[in-house]
């Protein structure tokens, strides 16, 4: 029987699919010698595609990070014995090495094949260096996010318990030394809460220009990703120039309003309206859920938010809608700024 003999156009066709090809691809012998190299391989590593300059000839050794290449020997030796399929993707940590001497993370995706009688390997190689940077760069803003959470639920609520408490008292204290030592400390407060919320901006990888406006909106599409869906925000009337401890309250009130919803509600909709008015701010948190079953509870998220509410002179009030659902209802008054 006579064998069909690839024509001309297959071997171009080859070719082509193997340049195509956005990994590296490396025909490798039992001795470790690269017998074919791709496009993408060769740029990867640094060499010209075809010349003496080319991948072809050299050992595949020349490829591992010096300090990584004697074990590497040994492990080719290993899989030269015993050529197994091996995927891409298996958790090693795997390093390239540029011609230029510079390393790169790697994965590798290994496949024994027979050619004329002799067992050889083909070699898929992989630059994961953007994708390492990106789930790195993923990890900080994670962590960045949850020491700005932390700060904010702790840190801040504490500062402004105190506050409010210190102001509650002053027009108790007789001696006016004494009171005015209150205000002072009072004041420090005040700028420390300042100060710890602009950090906050900065942990959180938010823009140092943001706006309260902006802030609410970042919050809302943040917390969509545990509803399953993004609510309606409308902001009516200007809101950026309200007090800190007020901004404070108001995002920390649209974060515990969509918490509750995506812990208890089980809604598929929700809305929030932000409305300035000239003597207060107003906020409504409607969502389509099963509705609130009773009264919040003493130590709960929503009976903190009423509280500070009322610590500013405001009030906060959570209600069934029908046919179902829930509606926190907040409003706190905003004093003009002195001329």
């Amino acid at each position: 029987m006579i064998e069909p003999q690839p024509d001309a156009h297959d071997a171009e066709t080859a070719v082509r699919l193997l340049d195509g090809s956005p990994d590296g691809l490396l025909l490798v012998d039992a001795d470790g010698r690269i017998a074919l190299a791709n496009r993408s391989a060769s740029t990867m590593f640094g060499y010209d595609l075809t010349g003496p300059d080319s991948l072809v000839g050299r050992s595949i050794d020349e490829l591992v990070p010096d300090e990584r290449r004697q074990r590497h020997v040994v492990h080719r030796a290993r899989y030269v014995a015993d050529p197994q399929r091996r995927p891409m993707g298996t958790d090693l940590r795997l390093f390239g090495q540029h011609r230029a001497g510079d390393m790169f993370p790697v994965e590798i995706g290994l496949s024994p094949i027979t050619i004329d009688g002799r067992v050889q390997t083909v070699a898929t190689v992989r630059d994961v260096t953007e994708r390492q940077e990106t789930h790195a760069r993923l990890l900080l803003h994670e962590e960045r996010a949850r020491i700005a959470h932390e700060l904010h639920d702790l840190v801040i609520q504490r500062l402004f318990a105190a506050g409010m408490s210190l102001q509650s008292v002053t027009n108790l204290i007789e001696s006016p030394v004494a009171r005015d030592r209150v205000i002072a400390v009072t004041d420090e407060l005040d700028e420390t809460v300042r100060a710890v919320r602009s950090a906050i901006f900065s942990i959180g990888n938010h823009d140092a220009a943001q706006t309260l406006g902006s802030h609410v909106r970042s919050v809302v599409d943040e917390r969509s990703r545990h509803l399953g869906f993004v609510p309606d925000l409308t902001i009516v009337g200007p809101v950026d120039d309200l007090p800190d401890f007020v901004g404070d309250q108001l995002v920390a009130t649209v974060m515990e309003a969509l918490s509750n919803v995506a812990r208890h509600a089980d809604a598929t909709d929700a809305t929030i309206r932000i409305t300035r008015e000239a003597q207060s701010i107003d906020l409504v948190v409607r969502d389509n859920g099963r509705g609130i079953a009773a009264t919040p509870k003493p130590r709960g998220g929503l009976s903190g938010v009423m509280w500070r509410a009322a610590e500013l002179g405001g009030s906060c009030a959570v209600n069934r809608v029908e046919p179902s659902g829930t509606e926190l209802v907040w409003r706190v008054p905003v004093r003009r700024p002195p001329a």
